[in-house]
């Protein structure tokens, strides 16, 4: 790949721009057109959610809606070519104003957005102030907000953005009307990020892509910096490996591998998958943290009718997963698990995490081996079902040969041939 010194990374380079590009949100963004469509543009808007999910970015653009200027009104999507557009996109729009709530936080930086509020727009049909991580604002900095955001002026719109919202004062919740962005499903980041290695002519396998997604955990802008950091690591072509051993993760074929081995109830090949990871240089947490994934995946696939709306895995997968799942019963998976996270709070204060790892692949067979009680309970009924079936047998036999001196041989009842065999010296009362 030829140096570019001007590279932009992929979470910026892919921002969307209009609505139609925002991804995941459709709620909120019918709910924002509807209102620019209708006339109904509050004075104040909060938009709540996780980093990455695009708050910030579903704010510019309900910004650059308000002030386009390929109409002369707002529009419910933004052209993304006119002055007003350009400028905001670059950030460099008088009237709109940016302001970071977590290095901007005091009263006497309210009372700068106080006492600019009354001056009209420069350029523009609204100035707007965006005002990110809002919930960092002081107590007091809040109550200096309060009277502006309850009547600001007409020209004047407030849109915040927070990932904690218990943390802002009911008075102002009250004044804004709140929009909670979801988490992105793995599916959308998937199919997402599939298109956007295509479109950039990246060259990265599905297993690879639906790596990342995962690593993404519901954040859009986390997943495309994954992205970026693996296309620095594995150069021309992407591997499923190469994420695994960027961000530290267990190989599958471990993972697969030690199944098969407590399937099979094999303590040395256990111990050796285990030396593999620490020889890999893999993380002891994360690696209990793939187990107890991997074992929630196979339980899921045991009791669900519909797995893959709760599996984040590609259906070729799953069909793999399917068959070691059947290796397994559902009490032996929900102990694993139970063990798996008893054990990983442990890691963090032992540098013995090798043993520690041993320790928990060794449980893992041990609960294999262990007799479940619906087990033991179909043992006994199946031993007590072909008892009684034998010892009615071998009554007809004794009566069939007893001598006509009138000797009785009484046949005994269900419970009896069980007890006699289970202790033949003993004689029925």
């Amino acid at each position: 790949m030829a140096e570019n010194n001007d590279y932009q990374v992929l979470a910026r380079r892919w921002r969307p721009q209009r609505f139609s590009e925002v991804v995941g949100q459709d709620h909120i963004v019918t709910t924002l057109q509807n209102a620019i469509t209708q006339g109904r543009v509050g004075q104040g808007y909060l938009f709540i959610g996780t980093r990455g999910t695009g708050k910030t970015t579903i704010a510019r653009i309900l910004a650059k809606a308000l002030n386009c200027l390929s109409d002369s009104k707002p529009v419910p999507e933004p052209c993304c070519q006119c002055a007003s557009c350009q400028a905001i996109k670059d950030g460099a729009s008088l009237d709109v104003i940016e302001i970071d709530g977590a290095s901007n936080r005091t009263i006497d930086n309210i009372r700068q957005i106080r006492d600019t509020v009354s001056i009209a727009p420069v350029s523009s049909r609204y100035k707007i102030y965006i005002i990110d991580e809002v919930h960092m604002l002081t107590k007091e900095a809040f109550n200096a907000l309060l009277k502006t955001l309850e009547e600001p002026p007409a020209h004047v719109k407030f849109f915040f953005a927070t990932t904690d919202p218990q943390k802002i004062p009911p008075t102002i919740l009250s004044r804004v009307q709140k929009f909670e962005l979801h988490r992105m499903d793995w599916n959308t980041l998937n199919e997402y990020l599939q298109r956007m290695a295509e479109k950039e002519g990246l060259k990265a396998s599905p297993a690879a892509i639906a790596a990342v997604a995962r690593a993404g955990n519901g954040s859009m802008r986390d997943a495309l910096s994954v992205f970026d950091q693996v296309l620095a690591w594995g150069g021309e072509e992407v591997t499923e490996k190469d994420v695994a051993a960027l961000l530290g993760l267990t190989d599958r074929e471990i993972i697969s591998e030690l199944n098969g081995a407590v399937v099979r109830k094999d303590c040395a090949k256990a111990l050796e998958c285990v030396a593999k990871v620490m020889e890999g240089g893999r993380d002891a947490e994360r690696f209990i943290l793939s187990l107890i994934q991997y074992f929630r995946d196979l339980a899921v696939l045991k009791v669900s009718n519909s797995p893959g709306k709760l599996l984040e895995e590609s259906p070729e997968y799953l069909e793999t997963l399917r068959k070691e799942a059947a290796e397994h019963t559902l009490s032996h998976l929900t102990q694993s698990i139970d063990e798996l996270l008893q054990i990983l709070p442990k890691l963090s204060s032992t540098e013995a995490k090798q043993t520690i790892l041993e320790l928990a692949v060794l449980k893992l067979i041990h609960i294999r081996s262990q007799i479940t009680p619906d087990e033991i309970f179909q043992r006994l009924a199946d031993l007590e079902n072909g008892s009684v079936t034998r010892e009615r047998e071998k009554a007809a036999e004794r009566k069939a040969a007893a001598p006509a001196s009138g000797e009785q041989n009484p046949e005994l009842s269900g419970d009896m041939a069980l007890a006699k065999q289970l202790f033949p010296g003993s004689r029925p009362e």
